[in-house]
């Protein structure tokens, strides 16, 4: 051997052995051919006891049955990479992502290959946990919503909520007083994700305490205060409030999207109520009034719907809404269902980048 080549050699051991993952080389049999000390203090086995072994004890073990199914890949595409399950030294068992190589010889028949294997179990344990917590902020987020529809003797209402997440931002709830009056809370906090349902479920709080006891424009500015309270920056929350006494819904909002008013001759309006959202410094809230003759419908939706995009990378908008809002029915669901039918078809399988709701509220 020359003395370049010895070189190169010892080179190459170093950063063999340097290596914090595991590398080994090992034949089509599965019995070890070279390993790195990573690889030796992992399993807590001196080198030389290693090598000339194999991983599984036995021909029908879980070991060899993972050799058999990474070799028929490994003549099939020539590289595997998969997710295992090995015991270290300390007998802990530990989950690694290995990528092992075919290798070939001169003349291109299979004799072996090389695997690098990388320690990730406390990122698996880890993003688990966070996954764990998200699916119980999602099941609490869930308990914040009405389990029923309120009874209305001129009403027909029907809602849906589509989260883009596991803890969406998009609230929604009723509050009837004693006197029938009914009040209706939408609301739509920036973005999605935990901090969003702590918006929501601070929103619904301070709704159900309120709604009976103060005029809509004073709860939106409570909430509001209460939200600059909870110092979480770079996060607000639109929302409209309907009270709804007799045949007459009076409106107010806070940086919540137009919605559209079908009258019962059939013709369509667009209603824009100007607002601050929740949680800013400044506390402007536009209200306006409705009259709820029989017939009348509403429909209402958080920015989700009209942002929704198809696979061309365009947005929805409120026009086809509209357009599809015209077509009428004879009762909340059928319209609400319409519409959420009009959107999918529109999006084609795209997910959505924001939580969609939607609500209808038809006079009768």
């Amino acid at each position: 051997m020359s003395p370049a080549t010895r070189l190169a050699a010892t080179q190459y051991r170093e950063v063999f052995d340097r290596v914090q993952d595991i590398i080994y080389v090992r034949d089509l049999g599965g019995v070890i051919l070279d390993i790195n000390d990573a690889g030796s203090r992992f399993f807590g086995v001196a080198k030389d006891d290693v090598i000339g072994r194999t991983f599984h004890r036995h021909v029908d073990d879980d070991q060899a049955q993972s050799l058999k199914s990474t070799n028929t890949i490994l003549l099939r595409d020539g590289v595997d990479r998969s997710t295992v399950e090995l015991r270290n030294a300390r007998g802990e068992l530990r989950i690694l992502e290995s990528t092992t190589t075919l290798v070939r010889d001169d003349a291109g028949l299979p004799i072996g290959a090389y695997g690098v294997m990388r320690d990730v179990t406390d990122s698996v344990r880890d993003n688990e946990r966070k996954t764990r917590e998200l699916e119980e902020a999602r099941l609490v987020h869930l308990a914040l919503l009405p389990k029923q529809l309120p009874h209305h003797p001129h009403l027909d209402i029907a809602v849906e909520m589509r989260t883009a997440s596991e803890v969406g931002g998009d609230y929604y709830d009723f509050v009837t007083a004693s006197d029938g009056t009914l009040t209706i809370a939408l609301g739509d906090a920036t973005g999605h994700g935990l901090k969003s349902g702590i918006f929501g479920a601070t929103a619904k709080s301070y709704f159900q305490t309120l709604a009976t006891q103060r005029a809509p424009r004073e709860i939106l500015q409570t909430i509001s205060a209460a939200f600059r309270n909870l110092g979480l920056p770079a996060i607000y929350m639109c929302m409209l409030l309907l009270r709804i006494q007799e045949r007459q819904a009076s409106v107010v909002a806070a940086g919540m999207p137009p919605f559209f008013v079908r009258r019962s001759d059939g013709s369509v309006e667009k209603i824009s109520v100007a607002g601050t959202p929740l949680g800013l410094r400044r506390d402007a809230f536009d209200g306006t009034v409705i009259d709820l003759t029989p017939g009348t419908t509403l429909l209402l939706f958080s920015d989700g719907l009209p942002d929704l995009h198809d696979p061309d990378d365009r947005e929805l908008g409120l026009d086809a809404i509209a357009s599809c809002f015209a077509e009428g029915g004879d009762n909340a669901h059928d319209i609400l269902q319409r519409v959420l039918r009009m959107a999918d078809r529109w999006s084609r399988g795209c997910a959505a980048e924001d939580d969609v709701m939607l609500m209808v509220i038809r006079a009768i």
